[in-house]
């Protein structure tokens, strides 16, 4: 029906209200009220849809056109009035509205809903909002400027909100603006101000929180302020790398093309002040890209002057929910001082395609005391100004601020010129009030204010408190540690002994928790047996799925001997097992034979007398008082892999009680006991042990404590924060025999994922370091010790490299008189003989190292320029499975350098990106460029089990197989000798795991889906993952599970009754040493035997060890697959050298549990069980044999006339071959 009206008529048809329900018209509402605060939903039409339901939470209200220019006509449909106006201009049309029951009495946003002819950008509109209690006495309550949308219906909402009375009866709502042929409007809302995200943290009237908060209309500024909150708004600016500012209404969005680093300033005006004290610092962001990647530093810069703002703080966090909002939380708080009125966040940070900011909150933790005055407040801006964020420090400078007579020539030296330059180069820490007296404190710091200068290791270089002068100042930034002072280091009060009662300690300290059965020994080659911490030092617990820093903690043990080492394990151990130990330092006066007995809630025990190994065995009379553990899960334990998938496991059997023979001859001795156990989440992991005579009867003559009797504990306290790196002089520290060997030991803080940086400096003392060099059997080749400060570097001569094999290096520290410090674990190298003949036939060799970002961070951690490329060249690997995704300019460099010294590279399409060249011009640009240097090309890492929605466009089977096909197509076009993998798998066989794919298939499902669209047309072989829990058989499958490696890819082929024709590479593969009792020893084994493996099976034409070349402390991340300094390193360059490429022959043991097998003339063997035997060997006398360890130490083998000759068999493999052969296979530089 259609209505027409002069410009001053109007009529009402309907004024009725309704309360809404669910329909269709209120639950698309672009914001909501509530029963006790109802939205006001202003209807158009003759039969609004929403008029046909019910619900209080908001009120429905029917109107109709009140004013109309007279050259303007209208339409009224059911749901919507069209104003109408021939052609392009600007009209004017009003609408009235009865509120019948009247309004509340409170603010509103007002939103319409309109579509209308025009460019948006030319035809905004004008929305007044009048109302009253009659026609005759409206007020206008609110303006709104708002830009349509086209001709598509659109809720656009205004940027302030109204305030309507309680006693207004009428609303009218005046439209104004340009458009073209007509303007139809659907209806208006009033709604409640949307609540502003919640808040991290909540003031108080005393204590206000202060939000800083960005956008045009932000939602706090919109509610207002409370005595408890207030609240600034802010303005942001792109800093380097930066592409578009955008900001909207609540937040502001930060954009940069593709994956890397860039940043944003925002400023905000301190008006009303800010009260003077200590804030915590809070922020609200999200940005895209794998977190571990995307940490951001946010620099707080404050100041009176806006010309010259000070830092005051720097906050380093990452939000771990990519692309979802977060409050991340500084770890220390930022100063505001009298005088501030403007404050700086400047943020810094990589991230993917953008970065998104919504607010910062400061809370205030303390308030400053009175002794401050603004003039002095200036005195120290003067100084902060100056200072700038330094990618590059050349150290740390802290400024510890407190009430002093020395304050203003402290701070006058430091704003000098003379300091100004030197500091411009530091990275400043300046702390007030109880975080600086805290500090002082630690420290010993004589007076405050002080400054104290470090190294980028935290290592305190000197200190400097009520300076003289201010050339006193400069002097002391000059040379800290000749113009500055050591800090003193009081002495510790050592616990009293006390001894057992009943054969049971007071306590044991418990701690070294970690995933995986390695234990401790994950750190380093045989750890456990220079372990001896202390209570409250702090060590690494690694797990499947990250790690943290946890502490060794003191546990009382119970009258019947139960100690409980975790009360609830916070995540289940059922596939990955789990490990914790207990340490006793125990004390006898005479000459003491005694058993100790144990049971624990676990699977297996060890244990360490003074370092050396202690013999458990099943205990066949054990305490009866010890509680028995409860029977084995029988069902499968559930888990977690490397990638993060669910995994189950088999239960193991529960360990039955042991005992152990302890030889202790007068004086103190370190009692180590290890304990491996299966536990589900919040399970108890306890054990009950006592000391007995042979006859089972308590022995109390042994007094113990849990602190070390033989240690400086305040120096170990200090020394226990440090992580040593050990490197050899030569290229990848790689040497050869006969070299020279000198070793350099950084015995400084080192940087790792779970601890990136440390809240205090660490104190400088006089000590020795005693660096003990073992081989593989633990033999002592070599002593050397030097004095000097540490924290601190020292180079220490050798003189000539060993023979070929591995060699552990293990770092103590001692007093100046001898008294031990901290005993580290094992740091190490590899001595190698030559890679020619592994060169020579390198096309046959299946062994390469996998490092998809190999030309990004290759050579992190071996502190040398080209250090992987060396790396490759001296292990006679030659090949890495990866370089970095895509083609960026910076690298082609490094692509031609390794194609002029000879080695192959993988390209890789994409990496872990779901978008880089995912069309057919960027990806076929990108393998034009790098068919120049390479003729294999992959394509996305493991891209059947993303999981998250962003990937899911790309894993669209359909889509998949197009690019698969087009990339394909590019690498044979580019290249005849060309050779393509696609996307690797991880469970291509796996169709049970059907959720958690945000809308996609699981990872078993979706193979088959792409294998029916012909995805194997466009694939040379197909690149499978493992990393094997147990050791290989020849011939047999590698990982873990029926649904992984080439046993997936076959089931899905059955599936669809086809049979695959490509052969396979294991892409990524890992010898994890969390899977081994015996940590890096396992690992060493597992790495051999798997190689030996991939020599077996024709069908698999390569097999990539991640990281294979990677030294975890030097990176900064300890990853239990990397083998740079460990044992496992020597393996690959022995079995790579000794077997790889090598013709197989199997060998039939007639014993299930011994592995034989000649690759060449190679004999390789080895057992599969913990037992020990001899295998005779049939060998020609007339030449001379050598016996090679699995990290390739040799020796003589002893061979009789008749050519009889036997080699010791045990689970770590052995080579046997000729001498001759030896020199060959190894020969060359």
């Amino acid at each position: 029906m259609t209505k027409h009206f002069s410009k001053t008529g109007f009529s009402i048809l309907a004024s009725t209200w309704l309360a809404l329900a669910q329909g269709a018209e209120f639950s698309g509402l672009p914001a909501q009220g509530s029963s006790e605060n109802p939205a006001l939903l202003l209807e158009l039409g003759t039969q609004p849809p929403s008029a046909a339901t019910a619900n209080p939470a908001a009120r429905l209200y029917q109107g109709d056109i009140a004013a109309r220019a007279g050259d303007v006509s209208a339409q009224t449909g059911p749901d919507e009035i069209s104003s109408l106006h021939p052609g392009f201009g600007a009209w004017n049309v009003a609408f009235r509205f009865e509120l019948e029951p009247r309004p509340d009495d409170r603010p509103y946003a007002f939103w319409a809903r309109w579509r209308q002819g025009g460019d948006p950008a030319v035809c905004t509109q004008t929305f007044e909002i009048w109302a009253g209690p009659d026609a005759s006495k409206l007020e206008q309550r609110g303006v709104a400027t708002l830009t349509p949308k086209g001709w598509e219906y659109a809720w656009v909402g205004a940027d302030k909100p109204l305030t309507l009375k309680s006693d207004d009866v009428v609303v009218e709502i005046r439209n104004s603006g340009a458009g073209h042929d007509a303007k139809v409007f659907d209806a208006f809302l009033l709604a409640p101000p949307q609540a502003p995200t919640a808040l991290p943290e909540q003031g108080t009237d005393e204590r206000p929180i202060v939000l800083l908060e960005l956008g045009k209309t932000p939602a706090w500024m919109s509610a207002g302020t409370t005595p408890a909150l207030r609240v600034h708004a802010g303005s942001a600016a792109g800093l380097e790398g930066a592409g578009s500012v955008v900001t909207e209404k609540d937040e502001v969005q930060v954009f940069h093309q593709g994956f890397g680093a860039w940043g944003a300033s925002f400023r905000f005006n301190l008006d009303p002040a800010v009260p003077p004290g200590l804030y915590r610092f809070f922020a609200r962001y999200k940005s895209g890209g794998e977190v571990s990647q995307v940490a951001q530093t946010f620099t707080v810069k404050v100041g009176a002057d806006p010309n010259a703002l000070a830092a005051r703080g720097e906050f380093v966090v990452t939000n771990t929910s990519p692309w979802e909002y977060q409050w991340v939380q500084g770890e220390s708080t930022v100063a505001i001082l009298p005088g501030d009125k403007v404050l700086q966040i400047d943020n810094a940070g990589k991230a993917d395609g953008a970065k998104v900011f919504d607010a910062f909150l400061l809370k205030r933790e303390t308030p400053l005391g009175d002794w401050m005055s603004a003039s002095a407040a200036e005195a120290r801006n003067r100084f902060l100004a100056h200072t700038t964020t330094v990618s590059d420090p050349a150290g740390q400078l802290y400024v510890l601020d407190g009430k002093g007579d020395k304050g203003e020539i402290l701070f006058r030296g430091l704003a000098a010129e003379t300091a100004r330059r030197r500091i411009q180069k530091l990275r400043v820490n300046y702390s007030i009030g109880p975080e600086a007296e805290a500090l002082a404190k630690q420290l010993n710091l004589p007076a405050l204010p002080a400054a104290v200068l470090t190294d980028n290791n935290y290592t305190v270089l000197g200190a400097l408190a009520s300076p003289k002068s201010e050339a006193a100042v400069a002097k002391f930034l000059a040379d800290p540690g000749r113009a500055g002072t050591m800090l003193p280091i009081p002495a510790v009060k050592s616990e009293t002994a006390t001894p057992l009662r009943k054969g049971v300690p007071e306590a044991w300290l418990v701690g070294g928790l970690q995933d995986g059965l390695a234990g401790v020994s994950i750190y380093g080659l045989d750890s456990e047996t220079v372990l001896r911490p202390n209570p409250d030092q702090p060590y690494l617990s690694t797990a499947l799925m990250g790690g943290r820093i946890k502490t060794w903690q003191k546990a009382p043990a119970a009258a019947n001997g139960v100690t409980v080492i975790e009360p609830a394990t916070d995540h289940a151990y059922g596939w990955s097992r789990g490990s914790g130990y207990a340490q006793l330092y125990l004390h006898v006066a005479r000459p003491t034979k005694a058993l100790l007995k144990l049971r624990q809630s676990g699977i297996k025990t060890a244990g360490w007398l003074d370092g050396q190994p202690l013999a458990f065995a099943d205990d066949p009379n054990p305490p009866a008082d010890f509680p028995v553990p409860g029977e084995p899960a029988k069902n499968a334990l559930q888990g977690l892999t490397t990638e993060g998938l669910a995994v189950t496991a088999l239960p193991e059997r529960a360990e039955p009680p042991q005992a152990a023979t302890l030889i202790l001859e007068p004086g103190w001795h370190s009692l180590l006991v290890k304990l491996a156990m299966q536990h589900d989440k919040d399970q108890s992991f306890f054990f009950a042990a006592r000391f007995t005579d042979a006859n089972g009867h308590p022995i109390d003559s042994i007094k113990t404590r849990v602190a070390d009797p033989t240690a400086d504990l305040a120096l170990n306290a200090i020394a226990a924060k440090l992580r040593p790196l050990v490197y050899t002089d030569a290229p990848a520290n790689l040497p050869r025999p006969g070299e020279p060997l000198k070793l350099r030991a950084d015995i400084r803080w080192h940087s790792i994922l779970e601890e990136t940086e440390l809240p205090n400096p660490l104190p400088r003392f006089r000590a020795k370091l005693r660096l003990r060099m073992t081989d593989y059997r633990g033999h002592e080749v070599a002593a050397k010790e030097v004095a000097g400060l540490f924290p601190g570097e020292v180079k220490l001569d050798f003189g000539k490299t060993p023979e070929a094999g591995y060699y552990a290096v293990y770092p103590t520290l001692h007093t100046p008189e001898g008294k031990l410090i901290m005993a580290y674990p094992a740091d190490g190298f590899t001595v190698v003989r030559g890679n020619a003949a592994q060169k020579e036939r390198l096309d046959r060799k299946k062994l390469w190292n996998n490092n998809y970002y190999a030309f990004f961070d290759g050579d992190k951690g071996f502190r040398q320029k080209d250090g992987y490329f060396a790396w490759l060249e001296r292990m006679g690997i030659h090949r890495s499975y990866g370089s970095y995704p895509g083609f960026p300019p910076e690298h082609q460099a490094k692509w031609e350098r390794a194609k002029a010294r000879g080695l192959v590279f993988f390209a890789d399409t994409s990496g872990d990106s779901h978008w880089l060249n995912d069309n057919p011009e960027d990806g076929r640009a990108f393998i034009e460029k790098a068919a120049a240097y390479t003729r294999f090309f992959k394509a996305t890492n493991e891209i059947d089990i993303r999981r998250e929605g962003e990937w899911q466009k790309l894993r669209d089977p359909a889509h998949w197989v197009e690019r698969a096909r087009w990339e394909y197509e590019a690498v044979h076009r580019a290249r005849k000798d060309g050779h393509y993998v696609g996307g690797s798998l991880v469970r291509p066989g796996d169709t049970t795991d059907g959720g958690n794919y945000a809308g996609g298939l699981s990872s078993g499902q979706w193979f088959a889906e792409v294998l029916k669209l012909g995805l194997d047309k466009y694939q040379d072989a197909w690149d499978v993952h493992a990393y094997p829990q147990r050791p290989p058989r020849f011939g047999g499958p590698l990982g873990n599970g029926s649904t992984e490696d080439e046993r997936g890819v076959l089931s899905a082929y059955e599936s669809l009754g086809r049979k695959n024709t490509l052969p396979f590479w294991l892409g990524e593969a890992g010898a994890k040493t969390a899977h081994g009792f015996t940590g890096r020893r396992w690992q060493a084994e597992q790495a051999a035997k798997m190689i030996a493996w991939a020599n077996s099976r024709s069908d698999y034409l390569g097999l990539a060890f991640c990281l294979g070349h990677e030294y975890d402390w030097g990176f900064g991340r300890v990853w239990d697959y990397s083998m740079g300094h460990k044992p496992a390193e020597a393996a690959l360059y022995t079995a790579g050298a000794l077997i790889d490429g090598l013709p197989y022959k199997a060998v039939d043991t007639l014993d299930a549990n011994i592995h034989a097998a000649y690759f060449g003339d190679t004999f390789m063997i080895w057992r599969t069980d913990e037992q020990v035997s001899e295998w005779p060997l049939r060998l020609d006398p007339a030449k001379a044999w050598v016996v090679v360890d699995v990290v390739g130490h040799a020796e003589k083998l002893a061979v009789e006339k008749d050519g009889n000759a036997s080699v010791r068999v045990s689970a770590s493999p052995v080579y046997v071959l000729s001498e001759g052969d030896y020199d060959e296979l190894t020969r060359g530089r």
